[in-house]
């Protein structure tokens, strides 16, 4: 039952090594392990906040599957949203999770994330308790600092409840002994619970951490920031967007956008120690500031990036192979799922007559053009193509004079082109006429690959077909206050200073020369909701800024917009002009509530 009861604060998280039996010996045997013998040193409750980062950094990227994948982060950066789906085309619409007339709360999507983000809680309760137990018999303990991670982490969690989730549990202390009589809070209330742990969190963490990966001031107000942005939806408040405003600008005054070119591809030179080239050269001379912000080498703030507010760093293979881990000879990743694609019967017989395959890439591919041939990296390498970007960020946010933009130059956003050598059509562009199911092409981001060999370990990728390798030391951003701007805009834009919004969004466009500029008049909800799809794609977290959208059990922007962009909706149109059904959070997991039977945890309103 301790595992299956996900709202556990305990149990599932220390999995057996405290017990909260009473000794029966006079001695104090050391394999008996309870909360309050279990910490002696600082050391051992660093070691258990590491837990805490390795929990945290996988829910925040799509990270390498060989160092711990969560199946909660696709959900959080929007897999069935309006940014991103599942590349399963036409015939898998029924069970997409962007079937939202489908959903039930027994989709699994919602137990993970919801056992994830406890788990993350509940590493920071044990953290929290093992200070008090050691600060109480040893001055071995920065105190302060230890809390602001363990209160960082449990503070993020709860942000990410209530905006998924609405009202939640709260948990406030460690508990080891097994519970079935939790009550939901308000929503508000858990807002408040979060912003009261992040605010501690951004008082007491450093400006700059020494450790890179580890949560700084800015990283704490930044989510500090969402969070009375969100707090303020829920309640019509408008002093929280005040202080949304206040966090969001000391985020951008520790951490400044990067404006111009910088780090490892930005110039030519000496190759950067550690990074091989491949015999690719090193300067990128098509690149612009956007694409130097995903470069191997530039992502952490000691690397130079002031805009990074924390980074999932990842090991190089050979520190991750020191340290016992394997490749392993198959897996997936995120991206579109190109090989598999076919011609459309138009193109199909054009092809068919010049004695290629059924595909644009499927056979006759030059090794030397593609290294990899169908697992190249131009098709974004060992995908499955488990997720791929939909029409919204692909297309839609990038038409008329909206294309005039670094961010959609082919450097960060690469159009695959035809590779079958006897193709008619050979190294063109592929369209989606060309195509069987034109809604599986998705345009392959920088941001989940890279466009050569440059920063790979070939000795340890030989094959193409290992997936994951070019994430091997290319790390992950958690936030990024070019992110930050955009929350500022909408906090602006709430609290009725439509101009300083068209100035925030403006400035996260000027960074990318893009050619047209937003005035006052022309700012809502909905253009922010455009430019953080152009900015941030891939990394934001979608369905929280979805969820967060509405209060008081309203939500007409999450609604528009799926009702106008998701794949399913717009791209395939399978369930084109249905209107969005009556939730507006998701839903509690249904076995969370079956084994809550000490007392009843509703559900939210338009589930069953």
């Amino acid at each position: 039952m301790k595992k299956a009861l996900y709202i556990l604060a305990s149990a599932a998280l220390i999995a057996g090594t405290l017990s909260s039996c009473e000794d029966f010996l006079v001695e104090d045997p050391k394999t008996m392990y309870t909360v309050e013998n279990a910490f002696e040193k600082a050391s051992q409750i660093d070691a258990l906040l590491v837990n805490a980062y390795h929990k945290f950094d996988i829910m925040n990227g799509y990270s390498n599957p060989y160092l711990g994948p969560d199946g909660a982060a696709n959900i959080l950066h929007g897999e069935g949203s309006d940014v991103l789906d599942g590349t399963s085309g036409a015939n898998g619409a029924s069970t997409a999770f962007s079937n939202y007339w489908a959903l039930l709360s027994t989709n699994s999507n919602f137990s993970t994330l919801w056992t994830s983000l406890y788990q993350l809680a509940s590493y920071a309760n044990l953290a929290l308790r093992g200070i008090e137990e050691l600060s109480a018999v040893s001055d071995d303990i920065d105190v302060e600092y230890t809390t602001a991670q363990a209160r960082f982490f449990r503070g993020w969690a709860y942000l990410r409840l209530a905006e998924c989730y609405g009202g939640v549990p709260i948990v406030e202390s460690f508990n080891e002994d097994l519970k079935f009589d939790y009550v939901r809070s308000t929503r508000t209330e858990a807002y408040e619970f979060a912003i009261e742990d992040l605010l501690y969190a951004s008082e007491n963490l450093p400006d700059y951490p020494e450790t890179s990966g580890r949560a700084g001031k800015g990283i704490a107000l930044h989510f500090l920031s969402e969070a009375y942005l969100a707090i303020a939806v829920e309640t019509g408040t408008n002093s929280y967007l005040t202080s949304a405003i206040q966090a969001a600008d000391q985020v951008i005054a520790l951490h400044p956008m990067m404006t111009s070119r910088f780090g490892s591809r930005s110039e030519s030179g000496s190759q950067p120690s550690g990074i091989p080239d491949n015999g690719i050269q090193r300067y990128r001379e098509d690149g612009n500031t956007f694409f130097d912000l995903f470069v191997i080498g530039n992502y952490a703030y000691s690397d130079g990036n002031t805009e990074s507010l924390m980074i999932y760093e990842q090991p190089d293979y050979d520190n991750y192979a020191v340290a016992g881990g394997d490749i392993l000879p198959f897996g997936s990743t995120c991206g579109p799922a190109y090989r598999d694609l076919t011609w459309s019967s138009s193109y199909l017989s054009q092809n068919s007559a010049a004695g290629a395959g059924g595909g644009p890439w499927q056979t006759n591919i030059d090794g030397d053009l593609f290294p990899g041939q169908q697992l190249s990296i131009f098709l974004s390498m060992g995908t499955w193509g488990i997720i791929g970007s939909t029409d919204y960020s692909d297309e839609y946010v990038w038409t008329g004079d909206l294309a005039d933009d670094d961010r959609n130059a082919q450097i960060n956003r690469y159009d695959p082109v035809v590779m079958d050598q006897n193709s008619p059509y050979y190294l063109q562009v592929v369209t989606k006429e060309m195509l069987a199911e034109p809604a599986r092409l998705s345009r392959v981001s920088g941001k989940i690959t890279t466009f050569d060999l440059w920063g790979w370990n070939l000795d340890h990728c030989s094959s193409m077909g290992i997936p994951y390798c070019n994430q091997f030391n290319r790390d992950w951003y958690i936030a990024r206050s070019a992110e930050t701007y955009l929350l500022r805009a909408e906090a602006k834009l709430r609290n009725g200073d439509a101009s300083g919004a068209a100035e925030d969004v403006n400035a996260v466009r000027s960074r990318s020369n893009a050619g047209k500029m937003y005035s006052a008049g022309e700012m809502d909800l909905y253009v922010i909701l455009d430019e953080r799809a152009r900015e941030l794609s891939w990394e934001e977290m979608r369905w929280p800024t979805l969820l967060r959208m509405g209060g008081n059990g309203s939500n007409e922007v999450m609604h528009t917009q799926l009702e106008n962009h998701s794949l399913h909706t717009a791209d395939t149109g399978a369930f084109a002009g249905k209107a969005f059904p009556d939730w507006t959070l998701f839903a509690i997991p249904y076995s969370v509530i079956q084994l809550n039977s000490g007392a009843t945890l509703e559900q939210n309103p338009g589930w069953n």
